[in-house]
């Protein structure tokens, strides 16, 4: 889990990273529900957040990780150093501009 943060000072927790064979990135922001629906940041042909289904990616998923050291932040987002960043963190009733 990685805390990342864009260029209006929005905070979300990433816990998982994944990229389809398309090369779209999925930023997993809340674990997957009852039904397979997790929220997340989708950088495909635009960077927007949504609910996802992970039964309709899964069959073209590429690379799948919960080890965020290793990734780059999604485009006009960077990863957080230190507690002062989490401040203003995102949940889904938080609207993002």
């Amino acid at each position: 889990m990685r805390h990342m943060t864009n260029e209006h000072g929005n905070t979300i927790k990433v816990i998982e990273h994944i990229i389809l064979r398309n090369y779209w990135e999925y930023y997993i922001v809340e674990a997957a529900d009852e039904d397979g629906i997790v929220f997340a940041l989708v950088v495909g042909d635009y960077t927007e957040l949504g609910y996802v289904s992970m039964d309709e990616i899964t069959p073209y998923i590429m690379t799948r990780t919960t080890d965020m050291d290793e990734i780059m932040p999604a485009p006009m987002w960077s990863w957080c150093t230190d507690k002062h960043d989490f401040d203003q963190s995102y949940s889904t009733e938080t609207e993002l501009y």
